[in-house]
């Protein structure tokens, strides 16, 4: 049986005990105790926060706050608002900038000078999404621990500091004013951060920072509900991705940043309402960051810097810690097993060095089929890489998963086949032990490497390896009853290896899998003495067809079948434009205009034409006139400065949400500021960008004009609402949806400076 079914009734076994892990937990009810942190009790926070739409500068923005302020007031906290206007300039040529509000509360401990905890998220949306999940669920998470740590009688050794900040969308300007700001004056211990990127999944613990070896042993210790790995941690800090925690490790504090990601659909969508969000997932994440709060905020002394630590939750049931170091001895404990196992292979059964070699070279074209496989999974279902057009896609995500899987095993299986029928012949054909140890070795080798360069990530191969050489000592010593418990270790260190790459598959998203082709390597490693007895018989290659044909059927349909239902509609955008002097117009930035758009867009009769928008900083639309409307106006004033250079005050009418500025010439623009913060102009030629949010005030840009070549500055006044007087929106059909800050009122309009003149 172990020969013709063992393989796959581990497979089957092993993605039922993922399937299992991978969920969250169920939500606790609001009757659980007082003391527990309940989901239930969480979600009316998310209701009310995720109400709306609520991106810094928006009405529903200052709502949200207003509301939030109630709610820390009446659990009794020390509250402050602390108002700010942070700008990033960390690019040439491009500066964000906001005026923020974020609300900091706190709860204090018996040693009101001991270092304190800081429990942060952020409270605004992307624009154009309720924000459920992103990040309505973190600040109702933060709440709902607070309240949970009041109700209990356990010692609060220092203060707790509830931070919720403002513009994390914008750049994380909330979080940069914050550590900027009030956090050098107050002694912050430790950070932990609440944060999403989809609607469900387990909330996994992902950033830690540097040298976290005590940090991790508390987690271990304390955590019950764990989700969390090394390799998270390492795939994240060489991903291009930010969150609120960044700006803490740019102050040299370290902490833990927790997030769920599955469901990423409604990541930044106008579907991501209370009703998208998992309860589950917000449990899951609550929990967590009760158990480290109390942990924390009890503790005596905070957890001191540490040697960096392998970590991994298992199934999780509880968190395994070790030192970097106990890497080596993992690597020599299993390559003392293999050389073993290969210096016990019988002679007899065929040349030992070719059978390796086979295996060897078998499990390099297995990963790079692998990984050509999913890739072409991914241009067979036509999905775009773009963030919004890529979301069919990410609807119907199972599905690719389950396509990638079907690749993969097939792959596994037609090399597998293929190596053995080129160069095994007659009764010289290589042992399927021989095999399997040959994909040992490598999976040991590839261990070496990542204990080398980032010992963070040898466990990824490190564990796997030792399983399946156990179960192949298993199978050889230990007779029907060993048979039976390799049987049995392949299934647990299989169903891990696919809780590892599900989370690496949600990481790194749907447009890199090529990643995930690459891993089913690593799942193949648990199994290898079943597989290498496998493929030995023919109808192995007759499986690899179906798996194969399965693969691609599942990309088709993705590509053919439904692409939108009222679950997960497709998204448009129209913006409706006005630019005095000029002419108004209807403008969509969409790559593929649906009927809907369409039908706005020729509303006044006009036609469809491509333009470049470069005040929205967009090459090309489509466009078509529109209606005259009253639009609001912008003043522009204009002064001399001291030190010779020139400053426009730009104020807003009071229905602006954002503004955005483009500053171009010929020549570098010398001494840019924004606020009086100095910005990195861009190369000789090239614009400028500055986007502010909640421009309510006015905003003043300074710069150093040349004596002879004009500088150009283009400015653009983003208003949520259709206008007034505009030809009303048809109502959307049920599968189609506003992306972003469709159905908005931009004004738009220039100004030239010359020699310190407004032209």
């Amino acid at each position: 049986m172990t020969s013709r079914f063992g393989l796959f009734i581990v497979v089957a076994v092993a993605l039922a005990v993922a399937a299992f892990a991978v969920r969250p937990p169920a939500p606790a009810t609001a009757d659980s105790p007082e003391s527990m942190f309940s989901a239930a009790r969480a979600m009316p926070d998310v209701r009310q926060i995720a109400r709306a739409p609520h991106p810094t500068g928006s009405t529903e923005n200052r709502r949200v706050r207003g509301y939030l302020l109630r709610r820390l007031e009446a659990l009794g906290l020390e509250v402050e608002v602390q108002r700010a206007q942070p700008i990033r300039t960390a690019d040439a040529g491009w500066a964000t900038g906001a005026r923020v509000e974020n609300l900091i509360a706190t709860l204090p401990g018996e040693d009101r000078t001991a270092p304190a905890v800081v429990l942060m998220s952020h409270y605004d949306s992307a624009v154009g999404s309720p924000g459920a999940a992103d990040d309505a669920a973190g600040v109702a998470a933060s709440l709902e621990v607070m309240r949970a740590l009041q109700a209990e009688s356990g010692r609060r050794e220092r203060d707790l500091i509830l931070v919720i900040t403002d513009a994390e969308e914008q750049g994380l300007l909330g979080a940069q004013a914050f550590f900027d700001g009030p956090a050098q004056q107050l002694r912050i211990g430790a950070v932990i951060n609440l944060e999403t990127r989809g609607a469900s999944g387990r909330a996994f613990m992902f950033q830690t920072g540097p040298s976290n070896g005590e940090l991790m042993a508390l987690y271990a210790r304390e955590v019950r509900q764990p989700a969390t790995t090394s390799l998270a941690a390492l795939l994240y800090s060489i991903l291009p991705n930010d969150t609120d925690f960044t700006h803490a490790l740019g102050t040299g504090l370290t902490g833990f940043n927790i997030a769920f990601i599955d469901a990423p659909f409604h990541y930044h969508a106008v579907t991501s309402t209370p009703e998208t969000l998992d309860p589950g997932s917000l449990q899951h994440m609550g929990s967590q960051a009760l158990d480290l709060s109390r942990a924390l905020i009890g503790a005596d002394v905070l957890p001191n810097r540490a040697p960096d630590t392998v970590f991994s939750d298992v199934f999780g049931l509880f968190t395994l810690v070790y030192p970097t170091w106990a890497g080596w001895a993992l690597l020599l404990v299993t390559g003392g097993l293999i050389a073993g196992l290969v210096a016990r292979a019988p002679r007899s059964e065929g040349s030992r060095r070719k059978s390796t070699l086979i295996g060897a070279g078998a499990a390099v074209g297995i990963l790079l089929l692998g990984s050509g496989l999913a890739r072409a999974i991914l241009v067979t279902t036509g999905a775009s890489a773009d963030f919004v057009e890529i979301r069919p896609l990410l609807g119907r995500l199972a599905w690719f998963e389950a396509a990638l899987f079907l690749a993969t095993l097939a792959a596994s299986l037609l090399v597998g086949r293929l190596a053995i029928r080129s160069w095994g012949n007659g009764h010289h054909a290589p042992a399927p032990d021989g095999i399997a140890l040959g994909v040992l070795t490598l999976g040991l080798a590839v261990t070496l490497a990542l204990q080398i360069v980032a010992p963070a990530a040898a466990l990824l191969t490190g564990w796997p390896t030792l399983i399946g050489a156990t179960a192949l000592l298993m199978r050889r010593r230990g007779g029907p009853a060993g048979g039976w418990a390799a049987l049995g270790l392949s299934a647990i260190g299989m169903g891990y290896v696919f809780t590892l790459i599900h989370a690496f598959f949600l990481g790194v998203g749907a447009t890199m899998p090529e990643a995930i082709g690459a891993l089913g390597l690593v799942a193949l490693l648990c199994v290898a003495p079943l597989w290498s007895r496998y493929i030995v018989q023919p109808r192995s290659l007759a499986v690899a067809g179906i798996c194969l044909a399965l693969a691609f059927g599942i990309g088709g349909w993705l590509r053919l079948g439904p692409q939108r239902s009222p679950d997960f509609p497709r998204f448009n955008q129209v913006l409706f434009i006005t630019e005095p002097g000029v002419g108004t117009r209807i403008v969509s930035s969409m790559p593929d205009l649906d009927e809907w758009s369409r039908r706005v867009l020729t509303s006044n009769g006009g036609t469809i034409t491509e333009r470049a928008e470069p005040a929205l900083w967009l090459d090309r639309v489509d466009s078509a006139p529109a209606r005259d409307v009253d639009a609001p106006t912008i003043r522009i004033s204009r002064s001399h400065l001291a030190d010779g250079r020139v400053a426009f005050h730009l104020e807003a009418p009071s229905t602006a949400r954002e503004l955005r500025l483009t500053l171009s010439a010929s020549h570098r623009l010398d001494d840019l500021s924004v606020q009086g913060q100095p910005v990195r102009p861009a190369v000789d030629g090239e614009p400028t960008r500055v986007r502010w949010s909640d421009p309510h005030g006015g905003v003043t840009v300074a710069v150093r004009p040349s004596t002879s070549d004009p500088v150009r500055l283009d400015w653009a006044v983003l208003i949520d609402g259709w206008p007034a007087g505009a030809r009303p929106l048809p109502p959307r059909e049920a599968d189609l949806a506003p992306w972003g800050a469709s159905d908005g009122h931009v004004v738009i309009g220039q100004e030239t400076l010359i020699a310190g003149r407004r032209d």
